[in-house]
């Protein structure tokens, strides 16, 4: 609350600072609506599957990783240099089947947000640095994933991502 300026100490003492008549701002919600709060989700991990997919295909401008905070991004940082250590390239594009809203909690100044969303990687490869394709062989291609975002009035981010092996595409 803003408050109107006294001038001098003394003033300040003998008569005080008296607040604006101005009503104090309450805080908007960052979304009106769960189905507002999936939609902005799915946003941003169709663009992080986006910038995996550019990644991949050479772009290095491509930075999947300004879609991540806390735990994930460290564990995506890590994966990426394991890779590079092992001198593997990955290739290819993933694609998003789905992606449906579990649940969101609005209500707090962090916002977090649930979703399953089904992922088809079968046009991801592992090549190794003199070009053999080294992808674990019987691996599934279409996997269902729970991804958590968190964030703020501004912008939500990937926060964490698991795949759920009992939850069929």
């Amino acid at each position: 609350m803003s408050m109107t300026i006294c001038t001098g100490m003394i003033l300040a003492a003998l008569v005080g600072c008296a607040p604006e008549s101005k009503p104090s701002p309450t805080p908007t919600p960052a979304f009106a609506s769960e189905a507002e709060a999936f939609a902005a989700a799915e946003e941003v991990y169709r663009a992080y599957n986006d910038a995996l997919n550019a990644k991949r295909g050479g772009d290095a401008k491509a930075d999947p990783t300004a879609l991540l905070t806390g735990q994930i991004l460290d564990e995506e940082i890590t994966a990426a240099q394991q890779l590079e250590s092992a001198e593997i390239k990955l290739e290819g594009r993933a694609e998003l089947l789905s992606f449906v809203g579990v649940r969101a909690d609005l209500s707090g100044s962090v916002l977090e947000v649930v979703a399953r969303a089904c992922l088809d990687i079968s046009g991801v490869r592992a090549i190794d640095s003199s070009g053999v394709d080294v992808t674990a062989a019987g691996r599934s291609d279409v996997y269902a994933v729970a991804v958590h975002f968190t964030g703020d009035r501004d912008a939500l981010l990937i926060s964490e991502y698991n795949v759920l092996a009992e939850f069929p595409c």
